[in-house]
């Protein structure tokens, strides 16, 4: 498993690798040069660094000093932020093996694993609409990256989201310096199914 800093030089090395992970999972190396991520903070003081966006202008960072792995933590744009994996490397692996993961997030129930679970199946099937080829898509970004296969990546999400120190507030202080709340949405896949 290659470590935070030997990961970001491979994406951004490899134009097909940083696109696909752009398209397929909307973590964007590319674009995150257009990022103003100097008003975010931790309420720990713990330090934090940009390393990619997504296309609605959420912000994923590294926590913590420099050290070959670091917690990833991700911030939307709605508000909410969380850790979403101990490591880019799991991270990564994780959005891979779960392309809709903001959408298990959405409707988790708070945070319930059997809801991600139940989400996740339902999910699942209209990405293969979007990319009948996500086998393959998948298997190339693993290879590519070295990222293990994990063998639960849905508990593997779950965990990493919970490990989040509900007393460390994410603030960015461009957005009125109030703590943004959990990445646990409170709906369950059953409120998307009925629409």
């Amino acid at each position: 498993m290659l470590d935070d800093i030997s990961l970001l030089r491979r994406i951004a090395a490899a134009p097909s690798v940083s696109g696909l992970l752009r398209e397929l999972v909307e973590f964007d190396v590319e674009d995150v040069v257009s990022v103003d991520a100097s008003t975010a903070r931790l309420s720990s003081s713990v330090s934090l660094r940009v390393i990619a966006c997504d296309s609605t202008g959420g912000r994923f960072f590294l926590v913590g000093t420099e050290a070959s792995s670091r917690p990833v933590l991700y911030a939307d744009s709605e508000g909410s932020a969380g850790l979403i994996g101990p490591s880019l490397a799991i991270t990564l692996a994780t959005i891979v093996a779960l392309p809709n993961w903001r959408d298990l997030l959405k409707f988790s129930g708070g945070g319930d694993l059997h809801q991600m679970r139940r989400a996740q199946a339902r999910l699942q099937e209209g990405m293969r609409q979007w990319h009948p080829d996500l086998d393959q898509l998948q298997s190339l970004l693993v290879g590519e990256l070295e990222l293990d296969v994990l063998d639960d990546p849905v508990l593997t999400f779950w965990q990493s989201a919970r490990a989040t120190d509900p007393t460390v507030a994410f603030i960015d202080d461009d957005d009125g310096g109030l703590p943004w709340g959990p990445l646990f949405g409170e709906g369950t896949i059953d409120r998307l199914m009925r629409g």
